[in-house]
């Protein structure tokens, strides 16, 4: 069955020789006994219980005793509860006459002060976490090579190697799509670093599938620290964008602190640190990347149909039709924002002839530099 899904913020990270995985968690012959004592083990015993407008049930629990410090490379780690520097240099304008950015905070009552929330996971959340196999993972390396690569799509426009990336940032379109319960699309930015049998990856945008389900998306892999008492992974992201009119955006940027050699997610034009993921958990991401993306990704459903990406609309140079990323930046050497360069930059779109990528670097307006627009409708889609 296919449903209308609304975006949520969505992380994932992965490390492909830190020896801890999807893959090993469930160990029991006896499964339905084994997800239970999965949930045991995530689900905390709350400070305070939030039911959310949208009717997810979110758990305040000591910022000491979270999820993320189950990981058994954070057995001696100590919550820091801000970053020591903050990227410096461009602005992004807070508002445009093209779109109007939103503040997810807004109106969302915060956990009490020394809690985080955690979004509550069900059983059939790790159900639908061990349907999909973990190459769907790693698959958002385009230049990797996993078995069943077929029924993965990526498009992205990314940053050239040769020199290290600190941080990418962006305004992203936030949309509504049609996605099966085996399906997953997601609209994320992204760095890497490794070779493909090492490779580290972070990703943070908003994910539509249903449910927080694929890899390590969110909490159900522990790692990504939480700081904030209101923005948590998992969180619904509203408003939406509509075909041909309103557009709904905001602002995500990850970025490494790197006196800590930690990497921050943040969100909102009002900067809000919403967490981080130790650095401890990689072996190739201690000092910076070798690349940064924005892009897409689409996984394709048993029945071999693969779900919309972006708005669901294929692009045509209105942006209000496609999904959009604006005023793309990175983070230099110097911790500074800066512009990509055309001829720095390089687009990945795959074969399969169901997704689009146009690089208009403006998107038809000067304050959105530099943008572009992405997706497509998905469907039964080639190699």
């Amino acid at each position: 069955m296919t449903l209308k899904v609304v975006p949520i913020i969505a992380i994932l990270f992965f490390c492909t020789s830190c020896g801890f995985s999807l893959a090993n968690i469930f160990l029991s012959k006896d499964e339905d006994l084994e997800l239970e004592r999965q949930l045991k083990i995530l689900n905390k015993p709350p400070v305070k219980t939030i039911k959310t407008a949208e009717g997810d049930i979110m758990d305040c629990i000591d910022i000491n005793k979270q999820p993320a410090l189950d990981h058994p490379l954070l057995k001696n780690h100590k919550v820091q509860t801000r970053p020591t520097t903050f990227p410096t240099g461009l602005q992004l304008p807070e508002t445009s006459s093209t779109s109007k950015t939103f503040d997810i905070r807004q109106n969302r009552e915060p956990c009490p002060a020394g809690t985080v929330p955690i979004r509550r996971t069900s059983k059939e959340d790790l159900i639908r976490v061990r349907s999909l196999q973990n190459e769907s993972m790693a698959t958002i390396h385009p230049e990797t090579d996993f078995p069943n690569r077929s029924h993965v799509h990526v498009v992205n426009l990314g940053m050239k190697k040769g020199v290290p990336y600190f941080g990418a940032e962006a305004y992203i379109a936030s949309w509504g799509l049609n996605v099966a319960g085996d399906q997953h699309s997601s609209t994320n930015i992204w760095v890497q670093n490794g070779p493909p049998d090492q490779l580290n990856v972070i990703l943070a945008g908003w994910t539509a599938d249903n449910a927080w389900i694929t890899g390590c998306y969110n909490q159900l892999c522990s790692g990504f620290i939480t700081i904030d008492t209101v923005i948590t992974p998992g969180l619904i992201v509203s408003p939406i964008s509509f075909w041909g009119g309103s557009q709904y955006d905001t602002k995500y940027l990850i970025y490494q602190d790197r006196p800590t050699g930690n990497w921050w997610f943040v969100i909102t034009n009002n900067n809000t640190f919403v967490g981080y993921w130790p650095k401890e958990l990689f072996n190739h991401l201690s000092d910076g990347a070798e690349t940064v993306a924005w892009g897409g990704i689409a996984i394709a459903g048993n029945n071999g149909i693969s779900p919309p990406m972006g708005s669901g609309y294929t692009p045509d140079g209105n942006f209000r039709i496609g999904c959009y990323f604006r005023n793309i930046h990175f983070v230099n050497d110097q911790n500074k924002y800066q512009n990509p360069r055309i001829d720095a930059t390089e687009e990945f779109v795959d074969k399969s002839g169901c997704y689009v990528l146009l690089n208009q670097r403006n998107c038809g307006h000067d304050q959105m530099y530099y943008c572009f627009t992405f997706g497509g409708p998905g469907g039964k889609c080639g190699d």
